[in-house]
Order: C-alpha cells, then sequence, then structure tokens
C-alpha cells in the first residue's frame, strides 16, 4: 500500500532549544536509528522513510522559539532540494517576520505550502496580517496546516487550539485546503470532525493520534476517511516500524487505510501543484513588473 505521510519534522538538530531536542527523542526509536542525524541530513531521512514504505513526506518548516528560529522555510526549501520524495511546507510566525516578505521569499525558494503554528507562537490565526496570506494560498494553491490540540512545547499560551476556532477561515477562504493537524487532541476531536464534515476544504491529520483508537475517537470514520490524510509527526511519534505496525493491529479496512494513507493525500498535492504551476511564475513575474 502506497503512503504519503503528511507531517515530517527535519531541521538542524543541534540548533533547537533543548526541550525540544527532548521532546524528538523520548519516545523509543528503531535501536539502529540516531534520531539526530536522521533529522538533520536529507539522505539518511530520505533512506530512513524510503526503507519503511513511505513514497512521499511533506516536510514542515518551524519558525518559533523552541527552534530558536531556524527551522525557516529556507532551511527546508534546501533541506528537499533534488530529493523528489520530499514537498517542503514553509512557515510564517508573525511575531516574527514581516508575514508578506516572509511569504513571498518562501514562494521563490519552492516553498508547495504553510504550516503555522498560532499555539506554539503566541498569535491569533485571524490577526488582520495573515489574512493576506491565507489569501495568497488559496489563489495559488498553497495547503495550509494548522496544529491543533495541545502542543507539549512548555512555553505555549495554548491558544487557537480547539478546531472549531479555524471555522472563519473555512468559510471566508473556501478554496483554500486547510488541513488540522493532530485532528484536536486529546479532547477536540468531535470538532475537528464537525470541522472535516462540514466544509469540502477542510481536512484532518492523524499525527500522533493512536492508530488503535482511531474508530473510537472518530465513530463515523468510513464517512470521514475521505477527509482524513495520515501523518506520523516524525520524530516525535518514535519509531516508525512500531507506528506501522499499530495501524495493522487496528485491522481498519483496506479501503479506508488507502483513502488515509494515500489517496486523499495525493489528490491534495496533485491539484496543489497543477495549480502552483500556472500562478507561482505568474504572481512572482507580478511582483517583479
Amino acid at each position: 500500500m502506497k503512503i504519503i505521510d503528511f507531517h515530517v519534522h527535519a531541521g538542524k538538530f543541534e540548533l533547537l532549544r533543548d526541550d525540544i531536542q527532548e521532546l524528538l527523542t523520548c519516545r523509543p526509536m528503531e535501536s539502529n536509528v540516531k534520531v539526530a542525524e536522521v533529522f538533520s541530513q536529507p539522505e539518511i531521512l530520505e533512506k530512513y522513510l524510503t526503507d519503511k514504505g513511505i513514497d512521499c513526506a511533506v516536510l514542515l518548516a518551524e519558525c518559533g522559539p523552541g527552534t530558536n528560529y531556524t527551522i525557516d522555510s529556507r532551511m527546508i526549501a534546501e533541506f528537499a532540494q533534488n530529493k523528489d520524495m520530499f514537498v517542503p511546507f514553509g512557515s510564517i510566525n508573525p511575531n516574527y517576520h514581516d508575514v508578506q516578505d516572509e511569504f513571498w521569499k518562501s514562494i521563490k525558494l519552492g516553498i508547495k505550502g504553510f504550516k503555522f503554528y498560532p499555539a506554539d507562537h503566541s498569535f491569533n490565526a485571524l490577526r488582520d496580517d495573515m489574512q493576506v496570506v491565507y489569501k495568497m494560498c488559496e489563489s495559488l494553491g498553497l495547503p495550509v496546516i494548522f496544529h491543533t490540540g495541545l502542543t507539549a512545547q512548555k512555553d505555549t499560551e495554548q491558544q487557537f487550539i480547539n478546531p472549531l476556532e479555524f471555522q472563519p477561515l473555512a468559510e471566508k477562504y473556501s478554496d483554500l485546503i486547510l488541513i488540522l493537524a493532530h485532528g484536536g487532541k486529546p479532547h477536540w476531536y468531535g470538532e475537528a470532525m464537525t470541522m472535516a464534515l462540514s466544509f469540502p476544504n477542510v481536512y484532518l491529520d492523524t499525527a500522533l493520534l493512536d492508530p488503535l483508537s482511531l474508530e473510537k475517537v472518530f465513530p463515523d470514520l468510513e464517512k470521514l476517511s475521505q477527509k482524513i490524510i495520515f501523518g506520523s509527526d516524525w520524530p516525535v511519534v518514535g519509531s516508525y516500524s512500531a507506528l506501522l505496525e499499530q495501524y495493522k493491529q487496528a485491522n481498519i479496512p483496506d479501503s479506508i487505510l488507502s483513502a488515509i494513507f494515500y489517496q486523499n493525500a495525493e489528490k491534495i498535492l496533485k491539484d496543489a501543484l497543477k495549480k502552483q504551476e500556472n500562478a507561482v511564475p505568474k504572481a512572482i513575474l507580478a511582483l517583479s513588473v
């Protein structure tokens, strides 16, 4: 079965804050895997994921206090360079960046989407300056991921973690692919399900969700399966081998698992990249006129 992982972290391990280094190494990993090495070196991460049967991985930037503002769009774009299996998603932190400058810098670097962290980066997802970014992402075909649910970062304000708080964006930008990471874990699964089933442009990812409990937290899993995409949250999740084994043990029907593991993500990426192929060069050219 083909697998697209829509939630993988990478960067330079030694530049991370100490508590984030601990977060990335606290769960058991395969015995022969050195997290810092795999996380930091494109060739080794590519081999690790390929060996686990992963066909494509979305790599996420995170330019915030936990990463000491180092894992920005440039780092992830360069990490993914010349690696066909990697799809680079950038990061904009409105408390750190000029959002429009960072947006266009990211686009020129080849970023294919964004992940935003309102909780970890302490900003209101509905703030005015970010509206321009959402509108441009909608216009150019760049999917947007938001962290939802509780976050493990020690200094977070735990704001904008309920999936329903993103409803104004789903309504306002109906052509913007909006992915709610973590499905609202651990308290807001129902709200996440409501969002995904209510809006054609809203999806959930499975990052750090227990595969054995997936049918419990999402009782209407068969109906919802067309709106869920697989995300591992590697390396936070720990052993990739163990994660995939849990999915086997969950006995989820193959038709549902195929949609979650590959079909939904393939459609999102195929449509997004096709739209970007035409729209992005025109937008960049218009900037220079």
